[in-house]
Order: structure tokens, then sequence, then C-alpha cells
């Protein structure tokens, strides 16, 4: 529950949302739920003590390098309404199951294992189709993305693409293809043209400081699998239409196709909620 919560509260703020962080401190809350039942702490006590935990998880799940304390407190108070809201749902679907014959219903004030799966099916169900759902209305979305690389800004008119999966296996990071001529106000000379060969050879003669921000991509390409050469901007800034919050995502410069409605950059969906 505590993971599902975070991932929630990750998406309805249009924060990232890393698979690895997500299940590391929904674990400590799990471990703090267990630990609990062994402590004789309650009152103000246990209250500030499940604040801080559920603090601490916000935090190591919501932080970034350029995270202000407020940014930090918003997923707070918001992680506390989506787990009563959770909590509520999975109470009244257990009310409401206590109603059915065993063994789905609520057997000596305890949820059976039948019920128990058909909630967590249920709630699979439900995350699933919201997931398309948001998928379909973000689709074809223009935004606007600032990118930061030392002292270069750029800020360009972007479409949200359903179709871009790609993703940094290793940091987790969404790819944005970026047009080669957008690329070219913000990048380094010879880092750009690294970039659009994608030769390791090439590379390898990068100064270390351009070197270490290149990341190679699983892609699947109409000629078969390859890998796609993609860079670590500074910082990066979207506005999907409700103001600018700062996303962690990498730029893989090409040429994009002309029709694009003027836009410069193909992002993917994740980046976005709505």
């Amino acid at each position: 529950m505590d993971f599902q919560c975070l991932f929630l509260t990750a998406k309805l703020l249009r924060r990232p949302f890393r698979l690895w962080r997500g299940v590391l401190f929904a674990a400590l809350g799990a471990l703090y739920a267990c630990v609990v039942l062994f402590l004789s702490v309650s009152g103000v006590w246990a209250f500030l003590a499940d604040c801080g935990v559920c603090l601490l998880m916000c935090i190591g799940v919501f932080w970034h390098r350029e995270a202000r304390p407020l940014q930090l407190l918003i997923p707070f108070a918001l992680y506390f309404g989506v787990s009563f809201a959770v909590g509520g749902v999975i109470s009244g679907m257990g009310a409401l199951l206590s109603h059915i014959e065993a063994p789905v219903g609520v057997g000596e004030g305890e949820l059976s294992s039948v019920g128990f799966f058909l909630l967590a099916a249920l709630g699979g169900l439900v995350t699933f189709l919201w997931g398309r759902l948001c998928q379909r209305r973000a689709k074809g979305k223009h935004v606007h993305l600032t990118l930061f690389w030392g002292e270069r800004t750029i800020t360009l008119e972007g479409l949200i693409d359903t179709a871009n999966l790609l993703k940094d296996p290793v940091g987790g990071k969404a790819v944005v293809l970026l047009e080669s001529d957008a690329a070219a106000e913000l990048l380094p000379r010879e880092l750009l043209e690294a970039s659009l060969c994608a030769d390791r050879t090439t590379v390898a003669t990068l100064p270390t400081e351009l070197a270490r921000r290149v990341r190679w991509i699983p892609a699947q390409t109409a000629t078969g699998k390859g890998l796609l050469m993609a860079l670590d901007p500074d910082r990066a800034l979207l506005d999907a239409g409700r103001g600018e919050i700062p996303v962690e995502l990498l730029i893989a410069p090409m040429r994009l196709s002309q029709d694009l409605d003027g836009c410069r950059a193909l992002l993917p969906a994740s980046l976005i909620t709505e």
C-alpha cells in the first residue's frame, strides 16, 4: 500500500518516480509498520513517529538536486491524503465483500485470502485502465521544455509522443528526442557531432567533462536493435499547462520529421500526468 500511495502521489504531482526508490522506501514503511507492533508507544509520540517515517519516505522518493523544502512538504501532505483515500476504499471494499458468502468475504474480522486477491486484482485493473486513459489524453499534447547546459539555456515547444518508450536502463530517466537544430543551440559543437554519429570511438576522444554526460540507450530501429546516444543535461523544466516543474530526463539529438507542427522535441508520456 505504501508503494501504491507513493506512486499515486508522484503521478498526481507529475513528479518523476524511480522504481528502485519506490520499492526501497515502501519497504522501509513496511518495516516500520512491523516494528511498531512490538512497541508500546501511543498518542502524540506515535503520531509524530508516523509523520517522521512518512516524511523520510517522501524525501527518499522525491528528493532531487534542485529540491526546495516546500517541494518536499507538498508530496508529504498529499501522501497522507492519498493514504487516507486508498485506506478508505479498501475498507469500503472489505465491508462490501463481507456481505458475500465465504471464502470471498470477511470472516472473523479478517478478509479472506480470496477476498484479498480480488481486491488486489481490482486495484491492478484500475491502475492499468487509469494509465491507458492518461496515455490517451497525453497523446499529441503540446508542452514547453526548458533545458540548461552550463551557461546555455533553451526553451522550446515539444510534442508528447506515446510511442516514445525510451528510457535509461540504469538511471531510469526518460529520453527526449531533440531536433538537431535545437540541440546545436544548447550543446558544445564536438558533443553534438558525436551524438549525431553515435560512434563510440568518437565519444572516447571527448573531454572527460563531456564524456561523463553520455548515456547509451537500447533502441529498436527499422534496421534492428541498436544503441542510441543520449546526454544528461544540467537541469530541465517542463510546463504542461500548469506551470514549470523540474523533471529528470536525457536528451537525444537527431533529425526529426518536419511535420511536427512546429515542435522541436518528442517527449515520452511518462513525463506528464493530467
